[in-house]
């Protein structure tokens, strides 16, 4: 069962919202016409609201692609912090192998011309992990996967001439290879409930505009022949901006 999208929902309101007075404050100025206004103000009401749904949905599945992404190599990052030496190498010599002869040997891939590190753990490889690599005699290329590492032990990388994959990269190799995990370790399905979300989208920033619309509604009703509409829309405004700053 699809879950309700209530962000998507409270935007698309608010833009046709907004539409729907725009076009009903013009339109009863210059026509002094309340039906006509109303006309155009409800089809200007679900003009605006279809396309702002729209481009709002098309937004939000191009943000949450890129959220799940961050969060999936997270969740990788943590996958292979806990993975023992022998599972490690056995996923990466699937990748490594495209027909070339492999040998697993300490924890290590080689190749006919690299050698590659495994070193995955929640903080960034420091100079002296690095350090370690070097000491390692080699003729082959050294490669390091890791999740992430500093920048003074990049830039040791650089000098001896040893390239770092980090967790970016170990995500995209292992997304491409068809190898990602199927469940994480301690993947974690902790929900957050449906006020948490709602108190998360009424932040601070809106209080402000909330605020003017709604007093610029209240003023209006003084002077409109439909004072009740602006009344209430206006001390809904004035509501929704004193629970955006209150409980924000």
């Amino acid at each position: 069962m699809r879950r309700l999208n209530l962000p998507l929902i409270l935007d698309t309101i608010f833009a046709a919202l907004c539409a729907f007075l725009l076009f009903f404050t013009a339109m009863r100025y210059y026509t002094k016409s309340a039906a006509i206004a109303l006309t155009f103000a409800i089809f200007a009401c679900i003009l605006f609201g279809a396309l702002s749904f729209l481009y709002i949905s098309k937004k939000q599945n191009k943000k949450l692609l890129l959220s799940r992404d961050e969060k999936n190599k997270k969740l990788l990052s943590l996958h292979l912090s806990l993975s023992s030496d022998e599972y490690i190498c056995g996923l990466f010599e699937k990748c490594l192998s495209d027909g070339s002869e492999t040998e697993i040997k300490g924890g290590k891939i080689f190749t006919a011309d690299s050698v590659y590190f495994f070193n995955f753990k929640m903080q960034p490889l420091s100079e002296d992990d690095i350090a370690k690599i070097i000491r390692y005699s080699s003729d082959n290329k050294k490669i390091i996967f890791c999740s992430k590492i500093s920048a003074e032990a990049a830039l040791l990388c650089e000098n001896f001439l040893i390239e770092i994959q980090n967790i970016d990269g170990v995500y995209k190799l292992l997304k491409e290879k068809g190898l990602l995990p199927e469940k994480y370790v301690y993947e974690g399905a902790k929900k957050i409930s449906v006020f948490k979300k709602i108190k998360a989208r009424f932040n601070r920033k809106l209080s402000a505009p909330l605020f003017w619309s709604g007093a610029g509604l209240l003023f209006l009703s003084y002077f409109t022949f439909f004072p009740v509409y602006y009344i209430i829309s206006g001390g809904i405004m004035l509501i929704l901006s004193a629970v955006a700053l209150v409980f924000n």
